[in-house]
C-alpha cells in the first residue's frame, strides 16, 4: 500500500514508519529530539531483529531495565571490538568509564559499515521533554542516511521551567519565552526550524541524509489537533527539506501521517 494514501488515517506504527526501511544499501537513521528517543530506537530495532541490526549511540544511553527484552548481544567496544556481527539486535557502546558511551567515531564508522541496519542515538535530553541545542549537539554522523526528529507536545500550555525544558537559557533565546511564561505551539515554530539563526540551532541543523518529523507522544485527540496545527504554522520552505511527518505513540505502537513530500 502507498503511504501517501494514509495521509491523515490512525494505522499500526510500523506501517506509518515503514519508508525509515525504504532505503537502498544499508540505512543509517540516528534519532535525535527529545521525548522518546530511545523507545523509539529499541521499537525499530525489534522489528529488523532478523536482520543484523546494530543500536549505537554519539552521546549517551540509558541503561535498559532489567529484564527488558531490548538487545541480543552486547557488544563492549574496549573488550569485544572484534566481534563478527550476527543476527538479531547488537547493542555496542563503550563501557570503559562505567556508563553507555559512544564509540570513537572512526571505530564507529567502521562498525556500521559491516552491519545491515544501524540505529543512533544522537542527541540528548536529560530525559526531558523539550530542549535547545548547544552548538556540539546533536551529534548527527556524515554517514547517516535518515534523521529523525523527536518533539513530544504534551508540555504546551505549562509554564516554562527547567523541569521540562534542557538547556533552558539556549530555549529561551530560540523562542523568546522567559522562565514562567506559557508554552505556547507557536512557540515550538523556531525550535523545530531554528527561526533566526543567531539566536540559535533548530531541531535538524545538523541533520543528514532524509528528514522526519515525529511528534511523539501523541496519544489523545487534543494532542493530534495539536500536532496538526503546529504543522499548518510551519513555512513552507522548512517543510521542503522533510521526507515525513508523523504524529503518534510509540508506547501505543499506533501512529497518523501528517505530511509526506510527493
Amino acid at each position: 500500500m502507498e503511504l501517501i494514501n494514509l495521509v491523515g488515517k490512525s494505522c499500526p506504527m510500523n506501517e506509518a514508519l515503514h519508508t525509515f526501511f525504504e532505503h537502498e544499501g544499508r540505512p543509517v537513521i540516528t534519532v535525535i529530539g527529545s521525548g522518546g528517543k530511545t523507545s523509539l530506537i529499541w521499537y525499530l530495532a525489534r522489528k529488523r531483529d532478523r536482520l543484523c541490526t546494530l543500536v549505537t549511540t554519539t552521546t549517551k544511553m540509558g541503561v535498559p531495565p532489567p529484564g527488558a527484552k531490548r538487545y541480543d548481544h552486547f557488544l563492549k567496544y574496549e573488550a569485544d571490538a572484534s566481534q563478527v556481527p550476527a543476527p538479531g539486535v547488537t547493542l555496542a557502546v563503550d563501557t570503559s568509564g562505567g556508563k553507555l558511551v559512544a564509540l570513537p567515531p572512526e571505530a564507529l564508522e567502521a562498525m556500521v559499515r559491516q552491519y545491515d541496519y544501524v540505529l543512533i542515538e544522537g542527541d540528548g535530553s536529560r530525559q526531558l521533554p523539550l530542549k535547545a541545542w548547544a552548538a556540539y549537539e546533536p551529534v548527527v554522523p556524515d554517514y547517516t542516511t535518515l534523521t529523525v526528529g523527536i518533539l513530544p507536545l504534551w508540555p504546551v500550555g505549562m509554564a516554562v521551567s527547567q523541569t521540562i525544558i534542557h538547556r533552558l537559557p539556549l530555549f529561551s533565546a530560540l523562542t523568546g519565552l522567559g522562565e514562567g511564561e506559557v508554552l505556547s505551539l507557536g512557540a515550538l515554530v523556531p525550535v523545530l526550524t531554528g527561526g533566526n539563526s543567531a539566536l540559535g540551532k533548530g531541531l535538524f541543523s545538523a541533520a543528514q541524509g532524509k528528514r522526519v518529523l515525529f511528534f511523539n507522544q501523541t496519544e489523545d485527540e487534543k494532542t493530534l489537533d495539536q500536532a496538526r496545527e503546529l504543522l499548518s504554522l510551519l513555512p513552507r520552505s522548512f517543510l521542503e527539506t522533510l521526507s515525513m511527518v508523523i504524529a503518534g505513540s510509540v508506547r501505543q505502537e499506533r501512529a497518523v501521517l501528517l505530511w509526506r513530500a510527493v
